[in-house]
């Protein structure tokens, strides 16, 4: 495996389900600490993963570079076409390498055209204008990449057409390719998306969902 290769070798390891808010998750430096850590693993049980560690994009870096930010991307089909919720995009603070919400990071709205929303929030609602770390200022902060990122999700979608509701987990890396961290086929998460953004996630949808789901 690539990431194997050389002494200085980093990865992410973590188990292949249940890794919600982060838990579990280990970035492992070094090729004999990551065999070590491989080989205490196998005499547990549990499936795990080893991921090589990415470069972000540029864009994403100038925000938080100790943590690869991701976006929460969640697409649900609906009347037969592929629909997105509003995005949200976490970030990584104070060191840590990990961005999620209950992990310490926060989140912020994102339009269909990559611009962020004016204040990013923790998931006890603090806010923030500007990131403490890097002092980036949100409001008119623009990732050109956004609304292909947007179309990404949807074609992954249809790749599972039997799941109604999938949350994606996607950056971009150095190279402008969006990578798939993971996909969350159950507990979607969607109270930060709609935080965020200070809006509903079904959009114009809603009042069909909500009927739809009464009549369950």
């Amino acid at each position: 495996m690539i990431i194997l290769m050389g002494g200085g070798a980093e990865a992410i390891i973590k188990p292949v389900q249940d890794t919600s808010s982060g838990v579990g998750v280990e970035k492992i430096k070094g090729i004999e600490a990551i065999k070590n850590n491989l080989q205490e693993k196998a005499a547990k049980k549990g499936t795990y993963i080893v991921q090589e560690c990415i470069t972000q994009n540029e864009q994403l870096a100038m925000l938080y570079s100790e943590a690869v930010n991701t976006f929460r991307v969640i697409t649900y089909l609906w009347d037969g076409e592929v629909f997105h919720v509003p995005l949200a995009l976490r970030i990584g603070q104070g060191g840590s390498y990990l961005d999620n919400a209950h992990a310490g990071g926060m989140f912020i709205g994102v339009n269909d055209l990559g611009e962020l929303n004016d204040e990013a929030f923790t998931e006890f609602g603090k806010r923030y204008k500007e990131h403490p770390d890097t002092h980036t200022v949100f409001k008119g902060y623009k990732l050109n990449f956004v609304p292909e990122l947007i179309k990404t999700a949807k074609k992954l979608h249809l790749n599972a057409p039997q799941l109604g509701i999938i949350s994606w987990d996607l950056t971009v890396d150095q190279n402008g390719v969006f990578v798939l961290i993971e996909a969350n086929t159950r507990g979607q998460s969607i109270w930060f998306p709609q935080m965020a953004n200070g809006m509903g996630a079904f959009g114009k949808n809603t009042a069909e969902i909500l009927k739809f789901i009464a009549q369950k």
